[in-house]
């Protein structure tokens, strides 16, 4: 978790698979605590804007549903 301090961007895996573009709220020794925009259609096609906060999130190069990694090179 080298270089994750407060106030990076990183992304978020949604469990739709989505990557979200999320903000470092806080750093401890195994977890971190995001603010992760999201930009989600609903079912009539309109679009969503929220901020979710989620806690304890693991960092992990592996994609997987629910965990967050560096943004990935465009």
């Amino acid at each position: 978790m080298e270089g994750l301090i407060e106030g990076r961007i990183i992304h978020y895996v949604a469990y739709n698979q989505r990557h979200l573009a999320s903000l470092v709220s806080g750093v401890n020794e195994t977890k971190i605590d995001l603010a992760v925009f999201t930009n989600m259609s609903d079912v009539n096609g309109i679009k969503n804007f929220s901020l979710q906060f989620h806690q304890d999130v693991e960092f992990s190069q592996e994609i997987k549903p629910g965990t967050c990694h560096w943004i990935e090179k465009a």
